[in-house]
């Protein structure tokens, strides 16, 4: 007899039939199985393995015993003519069917139901108000997703923070140029700044499923950085790397961990010539200049006039040693910006540094994102060209698809115009994206308040207000909501404790004088004027509208209009002015602000 005959004769060829689809059977139940209690990714390569060396095993054990009425016995030992392998196959034929109907069945459902169940695709919705501003979210299936976590400090002196932020940021903005990848916002994963949590509980927060973390230790003229790239569900290191380079050559490195983490996470949408690259800015050539501009980012990234005005400073530094490079100029002027529409004084000259600053890096080079949210601020701050401030944004969204503050920027404008749903969707996709961005969820509560909806509205501002008591315009957004519903005494409480003067003495002086106290509301109007002068004229215009003196009101927003005041863009959707729509003098004023519909 024959080698194959006699295979055959033994029921080799059947054993492994049945042996194949039960392992296979056995490793795709595995997988869901596994994926659903979350079990490290060893487990089931340890399972894969055992399969695959258990399979010449179970042949040669089909070659050398046979299964008898009497028993398991040696194939050697059986006589021939009382073997009972013809019994034996017919037993295997059934039960490959069965295992063949079983291996179908699972098949179909997995293709035809579960994968119904959970599309490749997501679809973006809307959530309601009630949900606005919480910290965990669902990672998008179909997209690749990733937080860049601050690096770790670890250089002798702790004020070098601003170094390893900066490189964290950086990195952030090259990823986020990617349209294949979601980049959680900067907000939220610098959150977890100091903190010494779970992956797993950073990466369900963020909503991502690969998180970038790192250290860096600056010396005198270098820098070492260590980057490391870690799968959330298990902790899994995709990749890691340690850098050690002179500080010209930190632009270099960054490019490098960047294009490293594309490579890494395998996005086939992306080819050779897509991967991340920080374009031809010169900045970081000279040390010194590279470190004034992450100290003006540090800086830039806190709240208030005086942290602007300080990252101005460094980042005129920076500009003044590489004057050639746009990063830096465009920097200066959203800082300058920031700091014109805030400050009670010095407005004007940083105003025009700012104007100079991005004509400066659009100049020198109109491929770097940050020139264009420059020009795009100052359209919508001062310029009021509605049109030029949207396509500068999209120009931004254009080359950085992953900007959350493009984002928000754009929602921003879509709210000023009176497209409150648009503006949620946008700010909705925004927060998916950034998810612990207070500014985010208080843009949603605004686009609730202007369209009426002020339920929903104080909503989000509770949230906030529970999230961060001291937050800034967050007391005066629940004031103002409270105001429009009648609960004036609720008001002014929350306007009383608001930390943004401007905005405070300005609901005081309304609430004081709904409650019949006109001295107190007179002494809180004049406080404004002592504080600010010219500069708060939109909120002079907002007082005496509330106060009902429609002549004054107009006149204080001529006088806004004078001075380019920044609040000036709100004004057709400001409930405060509804008193004084038709007024002449109003209308007029929306179409020089060319906000008429």
């Amino acid at each position: 007899m024959g080698f194959i005959s006699e295979l055959k004769r033994r029921n080799v060829f059947r054993v492994g039939i049945t042996y194949v689809i039960t392992a296979w059977l056995v490793l795709q139940v595995a997988d869901v199985v596994l994926g659903n209690i979350a079990a490290p990714e060893w487990v089931f390569k340890a399972i894969l393995m055992v399969t695959g060396l258990a399979a010449p095993v179970v042949l040669l054990f089909a070659w050398a015993f046979e299964m008898t009425p009497e028993g398991l016995k040696r194939e050697k030992d059986v006589d021939r003519s009382a073997s009972v392998t013809h019994v034996t196959g017919r037993k295997l034929d059934r039960t490959i069917i069965i295992v063949l109907v079983l291996a179908v069945a699972y098949f179909a459902v997995d293709k035809f139901y579960l994968g119904e169940r959970n599309p490749g695709q997501a679809t973006v919705t809307s959530r309601s108000a009630s949900s606005v501003g919480d910290s965990s979210v669902s990672a998008l299936p179909g997209i690749t997703s990733i937080a860049v976590l601050p690096f770790v400090n670890m250089s002798s002196d702790k004020e070098q923070d601003y170094f390893s932020d900066g490189i964290s940021e950086e990195l952030l903005n090259l990823l986020a140029k990617i349209p294949a990848f979601r980049v959680a916002g900067r907000t939220s994963s610098f959150a977890f700044k100091g903190k010494n949590d779970d992956l797993r509980t950073i990466g369900e927060s963020l909503g991502v499923s690969t998180i970038l973390e790192g250290s860096v230790r600056k010396g005198a003229n270098r820098v070492r950085i260590t980057a490391q790239l870690v799968k959330v569900d298990d902790g899994f290191h995709l990749w890691s790397e340690t850098y050690d380079r002179e500080l010209t050559d930190v632009l270099a490195v960054q490019d490098e961990i960047a294009g490293a983490v594309v490579k890494e996470l395998k996005v086939t949408l992306l080819g050779e010539d897509q991967a991340p690259t920080h374009g031809p800015d010169s900045l970081t050539g000279n040390p010194e200049a590279y470190n004034a501009y992450l100290k003006g980012l540090f800086f830039w990234n806190q709240l208030g006039p005086d942290n602007h005005a300080r990252a101005a400073e460094h980042f005129e530094q920076a500009v003044a040693l590489i004057p050639d490079s746009a990063l830096a100029w465009s920097m200066l002027s959203l800082a300058d910006s920031n700091y014109a529409s805030q400050s009670s004084d010095g407005g004007p000259q940083a105003l025009a540094r700012a104007r100079e600053a991005a004509a400066m890096a659009l100049k020198l080079d109109d491929t770097v994102p940050e020139a264009y949210l420059a020009a795009a601020t100052l359209e919508t701050l001062y310029d009021w060209d509605w049109a030029a401030a949207e396509s500068a944004v999209r120009r931004a969204l254009a080359l950085r698809p992953g900007d959350v503050t493009a984002r928000k920027m754009l929602a921003g404008l879509r709210t000023n115009a009176g497209k409150f749903q648009e503006a949620r969707e946008i700010l909705v996709a925004a927060q998916q994206q950034d998810p612990l961005d207070l500014g985010i969820a208080s843009s949603i509560g605004n686009a609730f308040f202007y369209a009426g909806d002020y339920s929903a509205a104080e909503q989000v501002y509770q949230k906030l207000l529970a999230k961060d008591p001291t937050r800034a315009f967050t007391r005066a957004g629940l004031g103002w909501i409270l105001m429009r519903q009648g609960r004036l005494q609720e008001s002014l409480e929350y306007f009383e404790t608001e930390p943004v003067r401007f905005v405070r003495f300005s609901g005081v002086a309304m609430l004081q004088n709904k409650l019949g106290n006109q001295a107190a509301a007179e002494a809180a109007r004049q406080e404004i004027w002592d504080l600010y002068g010219e500069a708060a004229s939109y909120q002079q215009a907002q007082v005496y509208a509330e106060w009902g003196q429609s002549d004054e009101a107009v006149n204080w927003l001529e006088r806004a209009y004078a001075v380019r005041d920044p609040g000036l863009p709100q004004m057709k959707v400001e409930p405060t002015f509804d008193f004084i729509r038709e007024h002449p003098g109003f209308i007029a004023l929306l179409k020089k602000m060319n906000l008429a519909d």
